[in-house]
């Protein structure tokens, strides 16, 4: 769930606030934070972090005033919108792409039958926006600064190409075609390329699901560095890890919490029924299955995590530890929207 923070600095700022959380808050997953105060920079420095979305009831510059100082780069800051005291306009001005602050506002807008101010070249000109795509797609971006290359082509009316790893499903957006070779394209990959980041703008499913074993009390540092190695190896990014999977028994342990929630990635366990349904498909321990009730942990966690998934590394083991890695049968998925 996303967190919505909302400041405002009069009282028909706050009534408008009130609006918000009755007809807003309710009808999405959003949870909504509402201050009153007078000390915009202070209030900004607590909530200005990459999930959160900004919302400023008031002057535009009050809004520019407080975010300039914490500004860093378009993959980092979050999505900033600024809404009139009357309740006329709602207007992103920061991450309206990969923060998605163009899509919150319109939702915004049509919670209290405002008008949504957009001002980003692809949604005024109807052009495919990359970075949303990637963004609501689940993709990682690997070189966010081809990002302008792609869309200043679109925009010009050229044609970008597009090259996958995966299937291509559903109406591909205007100018977007796997047959041009031209100089801009846009490259859908199973590993990061270093190569091809040189020539198209790289985006990464976050497909990729970690099983992992581990004995009792293990080192959390053992564990990370198995991890990370794993990863290397296998030219995964940390981001592209959608799920940490083990058996119910490893629930608490504090390596691998410690490990999931260092990179924010989510940690699941299965019962060993459930792993036992597909422990056949790989190689099985006794002592594991006298330990933990199942003959294989890592791989069958991973497999099942990525809902019967393809194993791109098979069961590593070190230090009373096990590490394997699944992707989801992933497709590249369009709509006629986009």
């Amino acid at each position: 769930m996303r967190e919505m923070h909302v400041i405002c600095f009069t009282s028909q700022g706050e009534q408008l606030a009130a609006r918000m959380t009755e007809r807003f808050a309710k009808d999405t997953d959003t949870s909504l934070h509402i201050a009153r105060g007078n000390n915009a920079k202070e209030w900004t420095k607590s909530v200005f972090r990459k999930d959160n979305i900004l919302v400023y009831i008031g002057a535009t510059g009050i809004a520019v005033r407080a975010i300039a100082p914490l500004l860093r780069s378009k993959m980092t800051d979050p999505a900033v919108i600024v809404i009139d005291e009357k309740g006329k306009f709602v207007i992103p001005i920061l991450s309206g792409h990969v923060g998605g602050a163009n899509r919150w506002a319109q939702t915004i807008a049509a919670s209290i039958n405002a008008t949504p101010v957009i001002t980003t070249a692809t949604d005024i000109n109807r052009v495919f926006a990359v970075d949303t795509f990637a963004v609501e797609n689940g993709y990682v971006i690997c070189n966010p600064a081809k990002i302008k290359e792609v869309s200043a082509s679109l925009l010009e009316g050229k044609t970008v190409g597009l090259v996958s790893d995966f299937e291509v499903v559903g109406k591909l957006p205007k100018n977007i075609s796997p047959e041009h070779d031209g100089d801009v394209k846009i490259r859908i990959s199973e590993k990061f390329l270093p190569v091809a980041m040189n020539k198209s703008l790289m985006l990464i499913p976050k497909c990729f699901h970690v099983g992992i074993g581990a004995k009792k009390n293990a080192s959390p540092d053992d564990l990370h560095d198995l991890f990370t190695s794993s990863l290397e190896e296998n030219d995964i990014p940390v981001e592209c890890v959608a799920r940490i999977a083990s058996v119910d028994l490893k629930k608490k342990e504090k390596a691998i919490i410690e490990l999931a929630e260092t990179h924010c990635i989510p940690f699941e366990t299965y019962s060993p029924e459930q792993l036992r349904e597909h422990e056949s498909l790989f190689e099985m321990s006794e002592f594991v299955r006298e330990t933990t009730g199942v003959g294989n942990v890592c791989e069958t966690a991973a497999y099942l995590s990525a809902n019967h998934g393809i194993m791109v590394c098979n069961k590593s083991a070190r230090n009373g530890m096990t590490i394997a890695i699944a992707r989801e049968h992933w497709q590249v998925r369009f709509n006629d929207l986009d």
